[in-house]
């Protein structure tokens, strides 16, 4: 008897289950916009390290003033340094591009920030040799007495590989390193990775 009702049981459950659509596809958001790659690093450019003249800022991500610097990161772009940072409109310096840059602390002549899932520094104590942004030469950032990448520590982040905004489609990231760039879009095609 015991065996009967328990087949029986099991015939129930079995009949009683039914397939679950996807949620995706009665979610009414997802018929509408979604976020898409628009510019992605690959590991090997984490390595990109160059200084240049001063350029226009894009995204700020993080900030930082001593006596004599103002100190400007410009997400997953690099830093902006200017001169005179109690002046009204500090001059601009120069540009270290950081592929993966996101926050930064200055200390002792060094820059010490993420670059990706990387924690690096950097020796900027030849700042001061600088009288103004013409003079930013390739040989400045060739002497390492006075700038140069000092350290690099591997894997100690999870660079976000999603977009900022929440309750949103996005294309899965699996092809790529790191995403720093997303665009708004129309879906067009299925998109599986929700945040």
């Amino acid at each position: 008897m015991y065996k009967i009702l328990l087949l029986f049981i099991l015939l129930i459950g079995i009949s009683s289950c039914q397939k679950f659509e996807s949620f995706q596809e009665n979610d009414p958001s997802y018929a509408n916009e979604g976020y898409f790659i628009k510019t992605s690093l690959s590991e090997s450019d984490l390595s990109n390290f160059i200084v240049e003249k001063p350029i226009p800022i894009d995204q700020i991500s993080d900030m930082y003033v001593d006596e004599k610097y103002l100190y400007v990161a410009d997400y997953a772009k690099g830093m902006h340094i200017f001169k005179n940072p109690k002046d009204v409109k500090p001059e601009p310096l120069l540009f270290i591009k950081i592929p993966a840059l996101r926050k930064f602390t200055v200390k002792d002549g060094f820059i010490i920030c993420d670059n990706g899932n990387d924690l690096i520094s950097f020796k900027i104590s030849g700042l001061n040799l600088i009288g103004n942004a013409s003079q930013v030469t390739e040989a400045f950032a060739a002497n390492k007495a006075n700038f140069g990448l000092i350290n690099r520590k591997s894997n100690l982040f999870s660079f976000p590989n999603y977009p900022i905004e929440r309750n949103v489609y996005f294309e899965c990231p699996d092809s790529v390193d790191f995403v720093v760039e997303w665009e708004k879009k129309v879906i067009d095609k299925k998109l599986n990775c929700y945040r």
